[in-house]
């Protein structure tokens, strides 16, 4: 933070402009802004730090006066705040209203009971009743605009009286008012010739005294002793250009301001005309612009001010403040007035802590190790300094190379003010930010493609934020993080998400390799291909980790009824076969992938010819997978489909679905001993699908589903769980992506 410094020029113009009267209806000058000037003029004479202004992020100035300045936020001038020279601190203008209509000088207007508020010394008063629509503030003076039959009239109000001001021309409307110098302030309005008019208003006298018409796609008209002069662009050529009007002879001059995309601001002091291009936010930014100064006397070349700017404003001194930064020297509102050699010097006289270049704030590190299921999503968020940044992250899976981007070009943020504070706080934080659930893929303000779920394992990520104005070089971050999630018994690509099997014609194994979906959507990805010479199989099942690889194992049966074990590798493959043993051919239906025992391993159960319900309980041995068949219970050769869901009615244990002859399909509950409740009827109407699938949490929503395969389409439907212990399946059913064409054999 650097100090605030009034020079012996600046603090007499100050009492200059306090000392400017209406005549009869003056404005008495507060002693305590009086001995507030005095107070600087000594302290600057003296060499001494009277003490340090502090202004927060992105916050610009508005309107300079003899004892600070109005700022606001610059993507929202309704949060505005009071800069104090005297004690170095700044003001949030909510301590005193909800609503501000004009700002200038000391001085704003409470909208709300238009009373005007001194902010150098506290003082208030009330505009006259009838006449309180607030045009603008100019010196010490609030101006308004009083309906009449022939139009508006404008009037000037101090706290000691009020008067209409002369010389405005007939038939004048849409008035504004904003402060000029200790003499004059600027009128704007619209004439009755239909044109835009620019005057200049005598404060002493009262009275409308200079009239100039000015195109209204012009900008920042600006006056000195001599001139007037605003800026213009040819929408043609884009080249802009500054109109300068000599005061006395009406005489007028261009001076060629180069090509810009935009028009741009300009300001006189003196013989020399300040000209840029504001920077501004979101997609509007333009690169290789800042303030910059022309002497008109002796056509000179442009001599640089600031690298960027994003608003200028007259300071009641004789010179300019202008909110921007020089790169090295720091941001925040610079004073620019002539120095000894009558050129244009600039002083940082508030600082808002933060460099010109791109740089960090405040760090929000991904965390070393980060649980997708504790959490499914994390924020990746960058705190820096400034808007006009492209910012980029890569997110790297080391294993595979496969990675995630995010892009944003330009961004938003500010700090959020709290009305009762009375100074700004250091907690700002801003910066790009994103929630990422566990996904490969793209993803920007266009909107995002997946191309998979997030494999577990180490990663690195890299953070750039590369500034869109050009000025400095790109603020590059970088770290390392291990993704975990427990494992998932249908998943066979260690990614958190449950896969599942088809089989083509030919033979040939593949895997959905689902992304991470949420409850209301669903991402179409690649599928991925496990390998030919399935076709031996009649029975796949997925069983989850019954061999205690930690990854999905699948069983599967050949036509001599011989049962074959495949670990899964964690990488969407699985190692070479190991044969389980044989007479399996017994079995009319096969189900796994949930834990009916309660030992935290998946098991299987299968029902015989007979319609006897076998349980193998799972040993977590490659060798010996499952322990010797248990008889569960009889009376099962009515249900034509047999599926493990895992749990799906709020108990602990895995259960099972079933269907009927007649469509109907059954729930029973697992104990957690490898036994099962009494059936429980849920719907009909099943009779359209020809294979059930229990993949698990699908959905990524915290509760099992349920899959079917309508046998006329060969389309997969979703059943969302409820988790309910009568309805654990929603009614209405959503068509998914997997394997649409309807030419394989599905698996779960």
């Amino acid at each position: 933070m650097l100090p605030v410094r009034l020079t012996r020029r600046a603090a007499a113009a100050a009492a200059t402009v306090l000392a400017v009267t209406l005549g009869a209806g003056a404005l008495t000058v507060p002693a305590a802004a009086s001995d507030a000037a005095t107070a600087a003029d000594t302290a600057a004479a003296a060499g001494t730090q009277e003490a340090v202004t502090r202004l927060a992020l992105n916050y610009v100035v508005d309107e300079a006066g003899t004892a600070g300045f109005f700022d606001s936020l610059w993507f929202n001038e309704g949060v505005r705040a009071w800069t104090s020279y005297k004690d170095g601190r700044s003001y949030s203008l909510s301590r005193y209203t909800k609503s501000v209509s004009v700002v200038g000088g000391n001085q704003f207007v409470d909208d709300v009971t238009d009373t005007v508020v001194d902010m150098a010394t506290g003082a208030r008063y009330q505009l006259p009743d009838g006449n309180t629509l607030a045009i603008g503030i100019a010196g010490p003076y609030v101006f308004t605009a009083l309906a009449t039959a022939s139009g508006p009239t404008l009037w000037a109000h101090t706290a000691e009286g009020s008067r209409q001001v002369t010389g405005l021309p007939a038939g004048a409307k849409d008035l504004s008012v904003r402060p000029g110098t200790a003499v004059y302030g600027v009128v704007a309005f619209t004439g009755a010739d239909g044109e835009r008019h620019q005057g200049l208003v005598d404060l002493a006298a009262g009275k409308v005294t200079e009239d100039y018409v000015v195109p209204a796609s012009a900008s920042s008209f600006t006056f000195s002793d001599t001139r007037v002069a605003w800026a213009e662009r040819d929408a043609a050529t884009g080249t802009a250009r500054a109109v300068l009007v000599d005061r006395k002879t009406a005489g007028r001059k261009t001076v060629d301001l180069g090509r810009m995309p935009r028009t741009a601001e300009v300001q006189l002091m003196g013989d020399w005309l300040l000209d840029g291009l504001p920077l501004r936010e979101g997609r509007d930014l333009t690169p290789g612009y800042g303030l910059r100064a022309r002497n008109l006397a002796d056509g000179s070349a442009p001599v640089k001010l600031l690298d960027h700017f994003q608003t200028m404003t007259r300071d009641t001194g004789g010179g300019v403040l202008a909110s921007g930064g020089r790169l090295g020297k720091g941001e925040g509102v610079h004073r620019i007035e002539r120095g000894a050699d009558g050129r244009p010097a600039v002083t940082l006289v508030a600082s808002n802590g933060s460099p010109t270049e791109t740089a960090q704030l405040r760090e929000y590190p991904i965390p070393d190790l980060l649980d997708l299921d504790q959490r499914r999503y994390t924020w990746l968020w960058w705190s820096v300094n400034h808007w006009d940044t492209k910012a980029t992250v890569r997110l790297r899976h080391v294993r595979t190379g496969k990675t995630y981007d995010w892009t944003s070009n330009g961004y938003r943020g500010g700090r959020s003010m709290d009305g009762n504070i009375s100074d700004y706080s250091d907690g700002f934080s801003m910066g790009p930010s994103s929630e990422w659930r566990g996904t490969f893929g793209t993803e920007n303000e266009l909107g995002s493609v997946h191309t998979g779920a997030a494999y577990n394992g180490d990663y690195t990520w890299e953070f750039t934020a590369e500034p869109l104005s050009g000025l400095g070089p790109a603020l590059k971050r970088s770290g390392t993080f291990t993704l975990v999630r427990s494992p998932k018994q249908h998943d066979f690509d260690d990614n958190g998400s449950p896969d599942v099997l088809a089989r083509d014609a030919s033979g040939v194994l593949r895997s959905d390799t689902s992304v991470r979906r949420s409850p209301w959507s669903e991402s179409e990805v690649p599928e991925t291909t496990i390998g030919g010479g399935w076709q031996i199989y009649d029975r796949i099942e997925t069983v989850g980790d019954v061999a205690g690889s930690v990854h999905a194992d699948v069983i599967a049966r050949d036509a001599a009824g011989v049962l074959w074990l495949y670990q899964g590798d964690g990488n969407g493959g699985f190692a070479r076969r190991v044969q389980v043993g044989g007479g399996w051919q017994t079995y009319e239906r096969i189900t796994g992938g949930s834990d009916f025992t309660g030992d935290g391993r998946p098991d299987v159960v299968a029902v015989d010819k007979a319609g006897d319900l076998w349980l193998y309980k799972a040993t977590g041995s490659a060798t010996k997978p499952f322990d010797t068949r248990k008889k569960v219970s009889s009376g099962w050769g009515g249900y034509d489909q047999l599926t493990a869901t895992g749990n799906i009615a709020g108990a602990a244990h895995g259960d099972l679905v079933t269907r009927d002859a007649d469509g109907v399909t059954w729930m029973f509950l697992g104990k957690g001993d490898g036994t099962f409740t009494a059936p429980t009827r849920l719907r009909e109407g099943f009779g359209r699908y020809s294979k059930f699938l229990g993949a698990g949490d699908y959905d990524a929503d915290g509760r099992n589903d349920l899959l079917a395969v309508e046998a006329a389409t060969g389309r997969t439907y979703l059943f969302r769980g409820t988790g309910g212990r009568t309805t654990p399946f929603e009614r209405a059913r959503i068509a998914t992506s997997l394997f649409s064409s309807g030419s394989y054999d599905l698996f779960g």
